[in-house]
């Protein structure tokens, strides 16, 4: 990645529609498999997240979490905001949650 800056993007995908249906693993892979290629390359974990939807109530959910890390250009953001649509629209969800922030690459 040389000088310039890298950032790390992670994606939350969950396991669950708004609706609170379980989402089929395969749908999940789907969208995943989607995603990483234009990185060349990502991990996943599965994890137990804590938030507070819309409505103002906690909730506890799984999710899986893909992170990438890749460098920042000027076609990042709008990636970001189509895969966002596309995680939110095929899975059915209230909201969409992606990070990313700048990493330093420690040899």
């Amino acid at each position: 990645m040389g000088n310039s800056k890298a950032i790390k993007i992670d994606f939350y995908i969950p396991t669950r529609t708004k609706s609170g249906e379980d989402i089929d693993p395969k749908r999940v892979d789907k969208i995943i498999d989607q995603i990483w290629p234009k990185y060349q390359g990502a991990t996943k974990v599965r994890g137990t997240g804590y938030f507070r939807s819309k409505s103002g109530e906690d909730e506890i959910t799984d999710s899986y979490v893909l992170s990438i890390i890749t460098e920042h250009d000027k076609t990042t953001n709008l990636h970001l905001q189509h895969f966002k649509q596309k995680i939110r629209e095929e899975l059915h969800q209230e909201a969409v949650l992606i990070t990313w922030h700048y990493v330093e690459e420690v040899c």
